[in-house]
């Protein structure tokens, strides 16, 4: 785990599960006693949005090799702003376009990481 001033690879996590305790802890004891009305985990239909997101990006995972990074990222994109977050048409296909770029132009020209080019090959 390592120390304060010369963290080991364990630092990070115990850290977090420090604070993760300490929170828990204080919304434990603040609802302590409470009584609620029980309220139902999933209302009527709300989780039909988070499976078809889970849905979404396992689709993406599958195609992002076959179809490449350019093709799949702009569409699941388009997909998720359409079906998940319902924005108007234009608003969908400008932040499409300019995240797929910006995040193209990170990875391929800063970081240098190669990323699939699918059916866009030349």
């Amino acid at each position: 785990m390592g120390r304060v001033k010369h963290p080991g690879p364990g630092f990070l996590p115990f850290g977090l599960a420090i604070v993760l305790i300490s929170l828990s802890l204080i919304l434990i004891f603040t609802r302590w006693g409470k009584a609620k009305t029980p309220t139902p985990f999933w209302p009527y239909r709300t989780w039909l949005r988070p499976l078809l997101g889970v849905a979404i990006l396992i689709f993406y995972a599958l195609l992002i090799q076959r179809l490449g990074f350019i093709i799949t990222t702009f569409a699941f994109l388009l997909i998720w702003m359409g079906v998940i977050e319902r924005l108007r048409w234009r608003t969908i296909i400008s932040i499409s376009v300019g995240t797929t770029a910006v995040l193209y132009l990170i990875f391929v020209l800063f970081l240098e990481v190669p990323l699939p080019l699918g059916i866009l090959r030349w």
